[in-house]
């Protein structure tokens, strides 16, 4: 008998693979360190072809990339209630915040690898991989975004998805300070860029003398 959803068979079997794959690479990864393992490591621990692994990443920071989003989606879910229950877009997006530090404090050896290569696909011809690139936490910051903007706490003369993008460029440097920077608390950190996308980095005095057109 004829399958009567080929294509929806195909999908899950692909999401399955990939969650195999990446999976499989997360435990190398922190068994033996990311630069150490190899994608044909990866493609024997998960007992598939080299061929299969390279059908669905192209490359280990790939295969990191797609676990990762995968467990920043799940974490969206877990947070969507208690997200829904703020009443402003500051403690929503703060709330978000906090879970996103504790989780990369959790994970933080694997994260400099992630954020490299996430800086590197921001580029259109930097060749992004599809399956890691999907979903990062750009989603959900457009949609608290847009939740504001109908609110009127936020500018709405820029789409949410612009805003969002310029916010997860802050967010992508607050984590790089955080690495990089010893003695750095993430959630401060957080807190900071929260606080400059909504208020500037001016003064009250320079907003008040450039409305005025003063020098």
């Amino acid at each position: 008998m004829p399958d009567p959803d080929p294509s929806g068979r195909r999908a899950r079997k692909q999401i399955q693979t990939q969650a195999l794959l990446a999976e499989t690479a997360i435990r190398l990864f922190e068994t033996h360190g990311f630069d150490t393992v190899t994608m044909e490591q990866i493609a024997a621990g998960a007992d598939v072809a080299k061929g299969t692994l390279y059908n669905h990443f192209a490359t280990k920071e790939a295969v990191l990339a797609h676990w990762i989003h995968a467990q920043l989606q799940a974490d969206l879910v877990r947070l969507q209630q208690r997200i829904a229950r703020q009443t402003t877009f500051v403690a929503a997006l703060s709330l978000l915040l906090d879970a996103s530090a504790a989780w990369c404090e959790k994970h933080g050896s694997l994260l400099l690898p992630y954020i490299r290569f996430r800086f590197l696909s921001l580029a259109p011809s930097a060749g992004r991989d599809d399956a890691a690139s999907k979903a990062d936490m750009t989603d959900g910051f457009a949609l608290l975004i847009a939740k504001g903007q109908a609110a009127g706490e936020l500018r709405d003369d820029l789409p949410a998805a612009h805003l969002a993008a310029l916010f997860h460029h802050l967010y992508l440097g607050a984590l790089m300070r955080w690495l990089t920077l010893p003695g750095l608390k993430l959630k401060r950190e957080f807190a900071a860029v929260v606080d400059l996308f909504v208020n500037g980095a001016s003064t009250s005095t320079t907003l008040t003398d450039r409305r005025a057109g003063k020098s």
